[in-house]
């Protein structure tokens, strides 16, 4: 009897022991692995949650989902679809990009998600990194570019180079996040602010023009020069990634350096599109040697504006139709000749950007290209919108216009984060000095 006892309390125990828990290493990867569970008895319930700080420390992101253990004691969420929890369906990263916002402080540490499973009464809890390690990446705003960020990997070499462009948003806010994004994957990255309009107090950045008129293009040629300064960039390896009017930007450069290799355009524009901000005459958004380019007018952005200052929904995405709409003479001289550029290009776009009509322009780029025997690669999801500028696993919460959908949009970033790197991969780095390594801790 005693002997059936202690067998009793071993196998009790052995029931309660903590499970292993395996998470991706690193979110930014192009394709983090799902999270597994393993060590739970057949059919158990198994809760998995995940936690992580905002950028500025103010909310805290956090996802549930219960899982039923399989014949092994195991939960994969790749293949496994949650009884309950943030999101319905085989989601293999669900627990990262559901996480919804809650108003409070997290204990987590700043670029770390802590991922905690519950199977009875034992408990596991591992951590992933949602930005790079830093002991993999250097990072300095030591560059002649007001607001600059330049981020290399930590390994010896002369690495190719990103330009990151971001939009709208202005000041250094894309710069500082996703330039590191880059030099974690390998690459010498220069995150490149070029306006602010001071939306931000606290991401002011001195020495930028404050309305979004004759943004100087050949400014990238100074960043060139620069560059080609560093040990430790390889400008004859050179690509654009850049997002919004920050793709418009890449695309009016590929289209005039061939000094460009490769470019990633993030909810592009097919035309040079009108400036606002400024005094006096209507310019363009962009310039080059000192002229504004031929533009494409808005149709009603002040009415849209002026509804924003009142604090009404606006529609963007209206006023660049309508400027279609209204000046079709216009169009052939805004728009942008990208079959010049021979590069390789990658577009990604949504057709329920409320924005502007990202998914319709970048159609029409693919069609000039083709029209002169040039591929491009493009991402178009018909329920994604504007806000695709992020690895996968970022949350969506907050960013989900109306008309679209949380799923589409989580999915059309993790296709384009990992085409992003298969396009640069095969552009930029190909059996030269300084290779890729998507293995950097």
């Amino acid at each position: 009897m005693r002997l059936v006892l202690v067998l009793s309390c071993l196998l009790a125990g052995a029931a309660q022991a903590a499970p292993r828990l395996i998470v991706p290493a690193d979110l930014t990867a192009p394709a983090p692995q799902p999270v597994v569970l393993e060590g739970a008895a057949p059919g158990a319930a198994v809760t998995i949650t995940t936690e992580r700080p905002s950028r500025d420390g103010t909310k805290t992101y956090l996802a549930s989902a219960t899982f039923a253990a399989d014949a092994k004691g195991r939960v994969d969420t790749g293949k496994a679809a949650p009884h309950d929890g943030s999101y319905s369906g085989v989601e293999p990263l669900g627990l990262f990009w559901a996480a919804k916002a809650t108003p409070r402080k997290s204990s987590v540490p700043h670029g770390e998600v802590h991922v905690t499973a519950v199977v009875g009464a034992a408990t596991t809890t591992t951590s992933t990194r949602s930005e790079p390690d830093p002991a993999a990446v250097r990072v300095s705003t030591d560059t002649p570019f007001p607001g600059a960020v330049w981020a290399s990997p930590k390994t010896p070499g002369r690495h190719p180079v990103v330009i990151v462009l971001g939009g709208s948003e202005g000041g250094s806010s894309t710069a500082r996040e996703v330039a590191p994004l880059f030099a974690a994957r390998g690459y010498a990255t220069l995150g490149l602010p070029y306006y602010d309009p001071g939306y931000d107090p606290t991401d002011r950045v001195a020495g930028l023009p404050c309305s979004f008129t004759n943004i100087p293009v050949d400014r990238l040629a100074t960043v060139r020069a620069w560059l080609a300064t560093r040990a430790d960039a390889d400008v004859d390896r050179l690509g654009i990634w850049g997002v919004s009017k920050g793709a418009e930007f890449a695309l009016i450069a590929a289209s005039r350096y061939s000094w460009i290799g490769a470019v990633v355009a993030v909810v592009p524009s097919d035309v040079v599109w009108e400036g606002w901000g400024g005094t006096g005459p209507t310019t363009a958004s962009f310039a080059l040697d000192g002229k504004s380019l031929a533009f494409q007018p808005y149709g009603g952005m002040d009415v849209e504006l002026a509804k924003a200052a009142r604090g009404e929904a606006m529609d963007l995405r209206r006023a660049h139709l309508a400027g279609r709409a209204a000046y079709p003479d216009r169009l052939a001289a805004a728009r942008i000749p990208i079959e010049r550029f021979k590069g390789a290009l990658l577009l990604v776009a949504g057709w329920h950007d409320q924005i502007w009509p990202s998914a319709e322009m970048a159609a029409n780029i693919v069609a000039a290209r083709r029209s002169a025997d040039l591929t491009t690669e493009l991402i178009s999801e018909s329920a994604a919108n504007h806000y695709l500028g992020s690895p996968g696993t970022a949350p969506v919460d907050g960013s989900v216009t109306p008309g679209a959908n949380g799923t589409a949009i989580a999915h059309t970033r993790a296709d384009a984060w990992k085409a992003t790197f298969a396009l640069f991969d095969r552009a930029l780095s190909p059996n030269l000095s300084g290779n890729i390594n998507h293995s950097l801790p």
